[in-house]
């Protein structure tokens, strides 16, 4: 349900404003209600649900994952992007490093549904974000704070010996 996946967004303040919570429900309801259909495919519910930074976004995850570049996923747009990126074409799931926990609910459901998407395609499945620090900035802090772990882990598969 829309209010299962709902919450405050990333300027809220600790405190939740229910009634602004409320509204936003509304509004994702009306939207689904109008644009609803069974198995919309991605590429029109991005057209009739999606801003343009969503779009943009999928638009770089699909072309990162054709390029092999990794893609760090930071935030409930960014997820929400990636799980149109992975709906269009599973492959993008080898690109995926889910950098934070965003305090939106609805994060948990689409990492979820993007893990599955991979098990479902049999490619590896991108693991749960690097990161939980609350951060709520919406400028991509997580992301730089998790190139040097994700460098780091890197660097500890190609370098390290293994016991035999």
């Amino acid at each position: 349900s829309v209010e299962s996946v709902c919450g405050g967004g990333a300027f809220a303040a600790r405190t939740i404003n229910e009634d602004a919570v409320s509204k936003k429900i509304d509004i994702v309801t009306r939207a689904l209600n109008r644009y609803s259909q069974v198995n919309m495919p991605a590429p029109v519910a991005l057209a009739n649900l999606g801003g343009a930074e969503i779009a943009a976004l999928v638009g770089a995850m699909l072309e990162a994952s054709d390029r092999s570049i990794a893609v760090l996923v930071d935030g409930f747009i960014a997820t929400a992007a990636a799980l149109v990126a992975v709906s269009m074409s599973p492959t993008v799931c080898n690109v995926l490093f889910f950098t934070s926990n965003s305090a939106e609910k609805g994060q948990v459901a689409a990492i979820e549904q993007i893990q599955a998407t991979a098990s479902e395609n049999n490619i590896p499945v991108p693991v749960s974000p690097v990161l939980s620090m609350n951060l709520r900035m919406g400028e991509g802090t997580a992301a730089l704070l998790s190139v040097p772990i994700l460098q780091s882990a890197a660097a500890i598969m190609q370098n390290m010996a293994t016991i035999q």
